[in-house]
Order: C-alpha cells, then structure tokens, then sequence
C-alpha cells in the first residue's frame, strides 16, 4: 500500500465525523466514513483495494477498537444484567449445540 492510500484512507478518517458536525443534519459519524468507503472501494471508483494486507490490517485494528469500545459501555454491575446472564448462556449453549450437531455430527448414508 503506498502513502497516497494511506493518506487517503486518514483524510476520510477524519472527513466523516466533520459530516457529524452540524447538529441539525442528525448524522451518526461513522455514516461519512461508510460513505467515503463505498466511494472509494470496490463499488464506487475502485480506488482502494479491499484485499490489500495493509488494509485489511488497518480493518482489523478498527473493527477491535469499536468492539472494546462497545464492550466499556457494558454496564456489568447492573442487576438486570446479571439475572439475564444464565438465561443468555443456556441459548448460547443451545446454539452451539445445534450448530454443532448439523456441522460435527456424522452423516448417515442414505439408504
């Protein structure tokens, strides 16, 4: 990946929050980046190159960022919170049991 498309990639960055600026416009800020993306990638001009390990780097950097971000605003000591955790485990439990059984589990022949 050369400087340009980093440079670029840093002034959309920056570009999409200042669309969240004005405060009558209602815009959450992560919608100029997806903008400046799909312009910018494979469907709009083709500029940016999704499979480019740089990039794809760069993603995974943001995508854990937002997820710890996400995750510091899990209130944990919140009661409600905690009498809902053993029912979210059992389904999730539930799930993984049903994927496995269709995924893992042997297959019969036919008869």
């Amino acid at each position: 990946m050369s400087f340009a498309s980093l440079a670029l990639i840093a002034a959309i960055a920056v570009l999409g929050p200042l669309l969240a600026l004005p405060r009558r416009w209602h815009l959450p800020v992560v919608l100029g980046e997806l903008v400046g993306g799909i312009v910018l990638g494979s469907t709009g001009f083709g500029v940016l190159r999704p499979h480019n390990d740089t990039f794809t780097f760069l993603a995974d950097i943001g995508f854990a960022l937002v997820m710890f971000v996400a995750g510091s605003h899990v209130p944990v000591r919140d009661s409600r919170l905690r009498s809902a955790l053993p029912v979210g485990l059992l389904r999730a439990l539930g799930v993984a049991m049903a994927r496995c059984t269709r995924c893992c589990w042997p297959r019969r022949p036919p008869h």
